[in-house]
């Protein structure tokens, strides 16, 4: 017996009637034809773009950088540029104002006689604010330099509505918005609570708090399309990887192979770690400060010893 499959649903452009890149995820979706906004949900928002630059100007500023980089500058004829793609992601921004008050604790170790002291000091303060916010507008968004590049989309100043566009002049694809208005809002009043909390805590360098109070209201909230341009290029054998803004050809991720030089002082870094981390032990039952170098210490060792037998390395691009 035969089944036959019911044929699957395809989307087309209200406008054009160009195929759509739809998921079931889909909340809106930018035809990479017309670039007509196709909503599939009954939540709207504003769309604004970030005009990209050139694909030329792209690779230009990644053979620009090869040749300025002390390392890589020394073995510029053996790199291939093998792959070279943009698109635009959809980020989600807001405003947000947030107000409260908390009351902290932090531990400070003193040292008396021939003992160390620790005592508990608790602080209290609030808060009155507004900050702008970005998060992917996609469920699942693994994109190299992604978070470099929402950092970036906060800032940026001259974004343009999205049907002031002319499209033929865009020539990316647009990864499809995923995310609907109500998880707008609840996102960003989340990032905003967290954000908070992590600046007050690291400013004023509390190990925790006894309370802590954040109401938010987001002011405002739209998608802007910003622009990523992802780059692979071998040298040796080895695959690897560069994003870059398209809007500024601002830096966002590059990895890089891990030379013998490189090698050398990761292991001369290691080494001198351990020794200072030896060091230490002596001083382990005098309070929390030598306890504390003596992590750090460690911590370091090990990362610096992960780094010397890796062949990758990862830079931001300068």
């Amino acid at each position: 017996m035969t089944v036959t499959k019911a044929p699957e649903k395809v989307f087309k452009c209200s406008n054009c009637g160009g195929p759509l890149n739809y998921t079931p995820e889909t909340i809106v979706c930018v035809c990479e034809y017309c670039g007509t906004v196709n909503w599939f949900s009954a939540g709207r928002f504003e769309i604004f773009i970030l005009p990209t630059r050139s694909r030329d100007e792209v690779v230009n500023a990644f053979w620009s950088r090869m040749k300025r980089d002390p390392d890589m500058s020394k073995v510029y004829g053996e790199i291939e540029l093998m792959e070279v793609q943009g698109f635009y992601i959809p980020v989600l921004l807001g405003d947000v104002s947030a107000r409260g008050g908390w009351v902290g604790f932090k531990r400070i170790t003193e040292k008396r006689g021939k003992s160390y002291v620790t005592r508990t000091v608790t602080e209290r303060g609030s808060f009155d604010t507004q900050q702008r916010l970005a998060v992917e507008a996609r469920r699942e968004a693994a994109e190299y330099g992604l978070q470099e590049l929402i950092s970036q989309a906060k800032s940026a100043s001259d974004p343009q509505p999205l049907a002031a566009i002319e499209w033929k002049k865009v020539g990316l694809p647009v990864l499809n918005a995923e995310v609907l208005s109500e998880e707008a809002v609840d996102e960003l009043k989340d990032m905003a609570e967290d954000e908070l909390r992590e600046s007050i805590r690291s400013s004023k360098g509390l190990d925790g708090f006894y309370f802590y109070s954040c109401e938010t209201n987001v002011n405002g909230f739209w998608i802007l399309l910003v622009p990523l341009w992802s780059l692979v290029y071998k040298y040796k054998g080895g695959m690897y990887r560069v994003s870059v803004s398209g809007y500024n050809l601002q830096s966002l991720r590059i990895s890089e192979p891990v030379f013998l030089s490189q090698r050398i002082i990761y292991l001369a870094g290691s080494t001198l770690t351990v020794v200072a981390g030896s060091l230490l032990l002596p001083f382990l039952q005098h309070g929390w400060l030598p306890l504390g170098l003596f992590i750090l210490a460690s911590a370091a060792g090990a990362f610096l010893s992960s780094k010397s037998i890796s062949d990758i390395r990862e830079e931001k691009w300068k």
